[in-house]
């Protein structure tokens, strides 16, 4: 908590200044947020976050901070409510409003103003958690050798998860996934239940059965690739010798962006890949 002055004597106080923290979609986004005494947010600068670079800048070009003056700290802070989030960067959103939030309460304590204690978080469980969880279901029946219909239903769960995991949505698995859970950022279960149900199925499938049905029956960009090749009816080449030398290319360049990922401790730093540009037109 720092002591915000009017003049450089130091004789008349303007307010506070508080670090606020909160769960981003990469790891934890630390915002240092301006109040002055009677309570209200004075300024808000983002001093520390792990997002991916491209949805952090959306959501900075778009003026996000500039909802924050003015506001007090008994104020809701709610995406939706008497925020208006960025679209497709909710996560991102969500983290900035609530570290601003929690700085400002800091103050707020400190000035002596009745301050509520927190509500724990509304659990998020809609069309997503739901399609997902369904998913994984369908693709674990399907690959099943006994299994009769598995054509069919595979090609019923790719377009599923192409329209709904990725263009509704944009929630396709990335590497900033695997790099959050490798630096041991677990977010809040209640507004990240995708995540939590993402990762854990695919380990859990793995586990019980040494399968993948994400990638193999519901993976968004996956189908797109297997949809773009049946429109322009592309031919299967085989790249003959250099067969092994490709998939030893594709495994050094994603563990390269895993290290990366984890040794500058960035999640959204490993997001090279192209999936935010196929389906929200971002890249990164």
């Amino acid at each position: 908590l720092y002591i915000a002055w009017a003049d450089s004597d130091e004789q008349t106080q303007r307010g506070y200044v508080a670090i606020g923290e909160a769960d981003g979609y990469g790891g934890p986004l630390r915002a240092a947020v301006g109040v002055d005494l009677n309570g209200n947010v004075i300024s808000v600068a983002i001093v520390d976050n792990k997002e991916t670079r491209s949805w952090y800048d959306r959501v900075m070009s778009r003026g996000f901070l500039d909802f924050f003056p003015g506001k007090s700290y008994d104020e809701p802070f709610q995406l939706g409510v008497d925020i208006d989030s960025v679209s497709g960067a909710t996560n991102t959103s969500r983290a900035i409003a609530e570290s601003v939030l929690a700085g400002s309460q800091i103050v707020a304590s400190e000035l002596g103003f009745p301050v509520e204690e927190a509500a724990p978080p509304k659990i998020q469980f809609g069309i997503p958690e739901i399609t997902l969880l369904a998913l994984f279901a369908v693709g674990y029946i399907g690959h099943q050798r006994k299994f009769k219909y598995k054509k069919h239903t595979r090609w019923a769960t790719m377009l599923v998860g192409l329209v709904v995991l990725g263009f509704i949505y944009n929630s396709p698995l990335t590497l900033s996934y695997i790099v959050k859970l490798t630096l041991g950022y677990w977010p809040q279960w209640q507004t990240n239940l995708y995540w939590y149900f993402l990762i854990g199925g695919i380990l859990f499938v793995f586990t019980v059965d040494n399968k993948n049905p994400y990638c193999e029956w519901f993976c968004p960009f996956g189908a797109a690739q297997e949809c773009l090749a049946v429109i322009g009816v592309a031919k299967v080449r085989s790249p003959g010798r250099y067969r092994r030398v490709l998939a030893w290319v594709q495994r050094i360049v994603t563990l390269t962006a895993v290290l990366l990922g984890v040794f500058f401790r960035s999640p959204g730093l490993s997001s090279y890949e192209i999936f935010g540009t196929l389906f929200s037109l971002v890249g990164t």
